[in-house]
């Protein structure tokens, strides 16, 4: 039997390849992030035809343009574990299909205006959810396509990722609008709404490349050593090397490419582990590195670690559970952390812990209620439950305090919003450890990269950022990386980053967009259950 495609399903087949192509690209290929202004209208053009042509079961090919999305370019998380990133990727894509079903819902009830404010805001209220709320998952996020293009974005000074999300709402809807109007309005209208697309496509392209151009770094330099020790995170971290050996690579590397100018050595995360915090120098490696850093001068170090705080005896939290991340030890407890490390050239030491958590990985999102949901957890050499957390951000200094950085920890940089804290904590420059070898080779590692130039321009600190296995960068105020390891190579890298303390826009208010839209929601949550009521009466009557 022949099967043959009728002028219907072609149409869907087009518009259902176009619109994971636009939304997937700009996260895939460097340089593509302009095509994320435009994601959203095949979605929109699919979701008319649908209604247009009464097409049962339709919601399931918008959902299917989601799925697609999400799998192209966050496959990468099932290398980690299966069936966490199935679900993740089918709850994800869901939530973005109630919101288009919700959208075609507002405008059909209370006109074309109201429903393409309800897309925007909504849209940006998930997005502000999914940064903000306890089951988070801001990768995806529209403004995060731009992160390869970040000189058309330089205004996130000023508004952050969520401006860039709001600018592919704006593209995206005007054009629908156009394409579907374009029959019944009048001459004067379309060029009128020509113009407005135009102004809105091209504006911030405009300002965005006065301000790269205009930008200028005050001379303020700090010299970095950042250390790439390039160990396998599935193969030889936790098992087939010993911490010993692995330290001695970590060692191997500082030496080679120290010199007396360096104010930090930067370390990858959870590089070592074990770590008693009340009592670290009974650690071999704690011990190692002090050594080291009292050894080389005047410069610190940070590394990451998996570190441990037990509750003395003597303290009022011995017997009573202190924290609800905190375990039984004995009759006592204690809490883990995933930890940056500070060691100065005098033995002294600090901690800050990390305190945005990967769901899924690093901690169970509603545990009370999820337990049983365990066999989703994604295990990176780790332990089920959650790590321990602090309120603020820790900064650690330079010897001559001088420098004040920040260290975020891995999946802390794409928050932008927390990330600021960093800085409203004091950060004239900042640092990222993370380990993105669990991503082997993949578009996840590059993704995370890009989003690091993002933090620059929101913060306007400069970054020494540090991966086990690559890529690591020093990444300038406007974002550029000025150098770069390599990909699966043990290297260094050294070189300098101006420091900065001037607080941009975004650094004094944070994510004001995402806050306005996620509390105009309510106006239109009070609009649908106004409308739920009326239907209801008039039902009954």
């Amino acid at each position: 039997m022949n099967f043959i495609l009728n002028k219907k399903t072609i149409i869907i087949i087009r518009l259902v390849i176009v619109g994971v192509l636009l939304l997937s690209l700009p996260f895939l290929l460097k340089g593509s992030g302009i095509l994320i202004l435009f994601g959203l209208l095949p979605v929109l053009m699919l979701k008319n035809f649908i209604e247009n042509n009464k097409i049962k079961h339709g919601w399931l090919l918008i959902y299917i343009v989601f799925l697609l999305w999400t799998i192209a370019t966050t496959y990468w998380i099932g290398y980690a574990n299966l069936r966490g990133a199935i679900a993740s990727m089918v709850l994800y894509s869901l939530s973005l299909t109630l919101i288009i079903l919700l959208y075609g819902w507002f405008k059909r009830k209370f006109g074309s205006a109201l429903g393409y404010a309800f897309l925007v805001l909504g849209w940006l209220a998930w997005e502000y959810l999914m940064a903000e709320g306890e089951l988070n998952w801001p990768w995806l996020a529209l403004g995060n396509g731009f992160a390869s293009l970040h000189k058309v974005v330089q205004w996130y000074e000023f508004t952050g990722v969520a401006g860039g999300s709001l600018w592919a709402l704006l593209v995206s809807v005007i054009s629908y609008d156009i394409a579907v109007t374009r029959s019944s309005c009048a001459a004067r209208q379309m060029k009128v709404k020509n113009i407005i697309l135009i102004s809105v496509l091209l504006l911030p392209i405009f300002v965005s490349h006065a301000i790269y151009i205009s930008y200028k770094e005050n001379v303020n330099p700090a010299k970095f050593l950042i250390l790439q020790p390039n160990i396998d995170p599935y193969v030889d971290k936790f098992g087939g090397m010993t911490q010993r050996e692995q330290d001695e690579i970590f060692l191997e590397l500082l030496y080679e490419g120290y010199d007396d100018e360096i104010d930090f050595i930067i370390g990858p995360e959870t590089f070592t582990s074990g770590i008693i915090e009340n009592r670290p120098y009974e650690s071999d490696s704690f011990s190692r590195f002090a050594a080291a850093a009292k050894n080389i001068g005047d410069a610190s170090m940070i590394f990451g670690a998996s570190t441990h705080y037990i509750y003395p005896k003597e303290s009022s939290e011995f017997n009573i559970k202190p924290k609800p991340s905190s375990r039984r030890l004995g009759e006592g407890w204690y809490d883990s952390h995933n930890s940056s490390v500070l060691i100065d050239s005098s033995g002294n030491y600090s901690f800050y812990y990390k305190s945005k958590l990967v769901p899924l990985v690093e901690f169970m999102p509603f545990q009370r209620y999820l337990g049983e949901f365990r066999l989703f957890v994604i295990e990176l050499g780790g332990y089920f439950g959650s790590y321990g957390v602090q309120d603020e951000r820790t900064i650690f200094k330079s010897s001559d305090s001088r420098i004040s950085i920040g260290t975020a920890i891995c999946y802390e940089s794409v928050y932008g919003n927390f990330y600021r804290e960093f800085v409203l904590k004091g950060a004239n420059v900042m640092s990222v450890i993370t380990n993105d070898g669990w991503w082997l080779d993949s578009p996840g590692y590059r993704q995370h990269l890009w989003y690091d130039r993002l933090r620059a321009i929101e913060t306007r600190r400069s970054i020494a950022r540090c991966g086990n296995t690559g890529v690591s960068a020093l990444i300038d105020q406007r974002g550029d990386i000025t150098a770069s390891t390599n990909w699966w190579r043990r290297e260094s890298l050294k070189g300098e980053l101006n420091l900065n303390d001037t607080i941009t826009v975004f650094v004094k208010y944070g994510d004001y967009i995402g806050r306005i839209a996620y509390y105009s929601m309510m106006i239109f949550i009070a609009l649908a259950l106004f409308a739920l009521v009326k239907i209801s009466v008039r039902a009954k009557i």
